[in-house]
């Protein structure tokens, strides 16, 4: 009999492996940071004596979810100009590039990873910015802050940095004593600081967290025939600086023919590359993805997901990978993939008018397994295999509303809910026991984000999209 360090024992295993194994009372046993054992309980644990158990009966034990893309900085905007996206995207330019310290991007990062874990995403994307173009990135210092702080929790991370839209310099805000201080930003600074944060965070907290590198999306509407020299060479300038360093390389925000665009202009796309939104393509763009391999994240709950529409069902019959993203935590929508993997069934089902489309299995695949793949990671994550990491959770289906004990995947995807997950590890490391996460002080993590946002508002001058709006029960703002 061998060793284990931990065995998650009596609950049904959805292992996502290719045969897609669901074994119900089966048990996982880890050695270290890695799964040892899959199967059987009684057979896990005839081969393996543990120093550790997670009793899991009435519970699923499921790879962690993957969280294919979302943004640094929202966790402290929730609803500030929800309904009006030309107030969103004008709040994250001044929040983002004005009146947002390394303080704020720690308490934020902080609090977005608790909800990350909370929820039982073990591995998420992140943008250090919002909109599609608005770039933290004039001083690594809050860059730091951001790893800094998903670190502390425990959680992965793939944290995309890069540049903001042309044309630069672009203006900046520090905060000392108190006192701003404005500066302008050249595109080089920039690619400065992402350089800086490739060499300090890509592969620290023992490979937790990686870098991945970006570029803002040239679409039709923005082309302009003197300036494609320009974004060409920062393209290149931002691609070979991520393919130097080996990182992922990723972009937000694809519609209507920019993904033929990006590989036809700027050559951008590629196995490595993953992009997000992907709506109203093109024949020519879903050539391009299956040609050059580049992956896409479905953000089912988006805005944009109600301004256009992203052929899920076509892509995958294409052969392209597609993930499931929360584009969270903001405006007006959280990190619980239950609810993104119900999002995406319905849309698609609604567009498609045909309820076969996108089944449990499928959406389950979406944020586990297709997921890992997307970032490049499937050799690692997104299934229950010996050999892989051990980013493993359980979700109570002893519940009500999970309830009756029968077709674990269907119930797992139509009736779970984030705050049913219960233990969640990552790297073989408990970070969450029955809803409890010892290592983290949450309700200092509640008051920081309290306090930042608070001195966010108050030097932003942007308090007044927090209030309520007298008419908030009509059926339009």
């Amino acid at each position: 009999m061998r060793d284990a360090s931990l065995i998650i024992r009596g609950g049904v295993v959805v292992t996502m492996d290719p045969a897609r194994r669901v074994i119900e009372d089966g048990a996982v046993a880890l050695a270290g940071d890695r799964i040892a054992a899959v199967g059987p309980r009684a057979e896990v644990e005839a081969a393996w004596r543990a120093r550790e158990a997670i009793e899991a009966r009435g519970r699923a034990i499921l790879p962690g979810f993957i969280d294919g893309h979302a943004h640094a900085g929202h966790g402290l905007v929730k609803t500030m100009g929800g309904g009006d996206s030309e107030a969103w995207s004008e709040a994250c330019r001044i929040i983002y590039t004005l009146a947002s310290p390394p303080s704020f991007w720690r308490a934020e990062a902080e609090l977005a990873a608790l909800e990350r874990l909370r929820n039982g995403v073990t591995t998420g994307v992140s943008l250090l910015g919002g909109g599609d173009s608005i770039m933290r990135t004039d001083d690594p210092a809050h860059g730091d802050a951001h790893c800094e702080g998903v670190a502390a929790v425990g959680i992965r991370a793939v944290v995309a940095v890069g540049p903001t839209r042309p044309p630069h310099p672009r203006e900046y805000a520090v905060w000392e004593n108190g006192t701003e201080r404005r500066r302008a930003v050249s595109f080089e600074r920039q690619v400065e600081t992402c350089a800086a944060l490739i060499e300090r965070w890509h592969g620290a907290a023992e490979g937790r967290i990686a870098i991945a590198t970006l570029m803002p999306v040239y679409r039709e509407e923005r082309h302009d025939p003197a300036r494609v020299a320009e974004i060409e060479r920062q393209g290149r300038i931002i691609r070979d600086l991520g393919r130097k360093h080996g990182t992922l390389f990723h972009q937000d925000g694809h519609r209507a023919g920019s993904i033929a665009m990006a590989d036809r202009m700027f050559g951008l796309c590629g196995p490595d590359a993953f992009f997000s939104h992907c709506t109203d393509l093109t024949d020519a763009d879903i050539e391009t993805l299956v040609r050059t391999g580049t992956s896409v994240v479905h953000n089912s709950s988006a805005i944009a997901q109600v301004r256009g529409h992203c052929p899920v069902p076509r892509l995958i019959e294409a052969g392209v990978t597609v993930m499931i993203g929360s584009d969270g935590t903001a405006p007006d929508r959280g990190t619980d993939m239950f609810r993104h993997m119900v999002m995406c069934a319905r849309v698609h089902q609604r567009a498609a008018r045909d309820e076969r489309l996108m089944p449990p299995g499928k959406l389950l695949e979406m944020i586990t397994i297709d997921a890992a793949r997307g970032i490049g990671r499937a050799a690692d994550l997104g299934s229950l295999e010996v050999g892989k990491k051990a980013d493993i959770i359980t979700v109570d289906l002893a519940t009500p509303h999970a309830y009756p004990p029968n077709m674990p995947v269907h119930r797992l995807v139509w009736f779970a809910q984030g705050s049913d997950v219960r233990d969640v590890i990552v790297d073989g490391r408990v970070l969450m026991r029955d809803r409890t996460v010892p290592h983290l002080d949450e309700a200092a993590i509640l008051a920081a984000a309290a306090r930042e946002t608070e001195t966010m508002l108050a030097r932003s001058g942007l308090a007044h999209l927090t209030r309520m709006d007298p008419g908030w029960g009509r059926i339009r703002l």
